[in-house]
């Protein structure tokens, strides 16, 4: 039978082929490869890698996508692909569908009892996003209960259906388990800034190092192009001139709070040298590194300021991850650059 790819399951029925709960280590090895049917892979300990190709025969066509823990994969049909494991225990769990005629999978005329439109299930919820990918995958976290709706299916399939009872209730935890995905989907592209944050963090906890947009982005487990534009259109800014907007805060920092020379200020900001480091403050600050200084050497903090009044609620971990002292600053009476001030409030 000829492939489907999820867009174009229309009419057609679903069979679980492949399904395990499973504990895997870095002594795993799985080829690339491709098969005509979708799975869902979710990390319910530890994260992955998948290793992705549109063909692997040609080079510049691989990239990494790093499914975080908590979080869960849609690999399409045709897709080239192959698992990758790097820390020293990863559990995940799989479920590989291949869209069948009705009258092909139909055990104990479940069909007759349960018959399912997909493609109405496809045009109506935000399985959309899943069926119209580009690329073939789909990365979301887990913002309600795919991790126990796929757990559910696994067990009931697990069972083996004796009956058209079972049939039904593997029947229903399909259904079960896509109406948690669309959900996911649903609350994931409501709050896009889920993904903004993850960039945020990853370059503040690598700020002193070598930043690529490669790494940036499997990190976040998002395709980098996706991330890249997405990432812009939230921000207003590309991903390596916000790299270099917090490279420029730090150091607006360190040039207050310390006597460290501008050279070393810069290598431990992450800039590649003294002149790189000069160059990015004229063109983002429009002031030299030392004249930043001499201008915090000369004014005064206002510790009365309204600014310093201020409330926040942390509704998440990565919260704690942002809400440090090293990004934080006094603000000051008179003679700052407005551009220097904008960099010490926001980055």
């Amino acid at each position: 039978m000829e492939h489907l790819r999820f867009k174009d399951v229309g009419n057609y029925t679903l069979e679980p082929l492949s399904y395990y709960i499973k504990k895997f280590t870095p002594e795993f090895y799985m080829g690339m490869h491709k098969h005509g049917y979708f799975e869902i892979m979710y990390a319910q300990r530890g994260s992955f890698n998948i290793e992705l190709s549109t063909d692997p025969e040609k080079e510049g066509t691989l990239s990494t996508v790093t499914v975080n823990q908590g979080s869960f994969i849609f690999l399409d049909a045709d897709l080239f692909h192959r698992l990758k494991i790097a820390e020293p225990e990863v559990v995940i769990y799989c479920i590989e569908f291949a869209p069948k005629p009705p009258d092909e999978y139909n055990p104990f005329e479940v069909n007759s009892v349960f018959p399912v439109n997909y493609k109405a299930l496809l045009n109506k919820t935000n399985l959309k996003y899943l069926a119209e990918s580009s690329s073939g995958y789909m990365v979301v976290p887990n913002l309600c209960n795919v991790d126990s709706a796929l757990h559910n299916l696994i067990f009931q399939l697990s069972k083996q259906a004796k009956s058209v009872e079972d049939a039904y209730a593997v029947r229903l935890c399909i259904l079960t388990l896509f109406s948690e995905i669309a959900k996911s989907i649903a609350l994931f592209k409501e709050n896009e800034t889920y993904y903004t944050k993850k960039v945020y963090i990853y370059i503040k906890n690598h700020l002193n190092q070598k930043i690529t947009l490669d790494d940036i982005a499997s990190a976040v487990g998002y395709h980098k192009a996706y991330l890249t534009s997405q990432f812009k259109k939230q921000t207003g800014k590309t991903i390596m001139q916000m790299v270099c907007f917090m490279r420029i805060s730090k150091s607006l920092q360190l040039l207050r709070d310390t006597n460290l020379s501008v050279t070393e200020i810069a290598e431990q900001v992450g800039f590649s040298s003294y002149t790189r480091m000069v160059c990015a403050f004229q063109k983002v600050v429009g002031l030299s590194p030392s004249a930043c200084r001499k201008n915090f050497i000369n004014d005064e903090i206002d510790h009365s300021t309204k600014d310093h009044q201020s409330s926040s609620v942390r509704i998440s971990p990565e919260d704690y991850l942002l809400d440090d002292e090293a990004f934080y600053s006094s603000y000051y009476k008179k003679g700052l650059h407005s551009k220097v001030e904008e960099l010490l409030k926001k980055y």
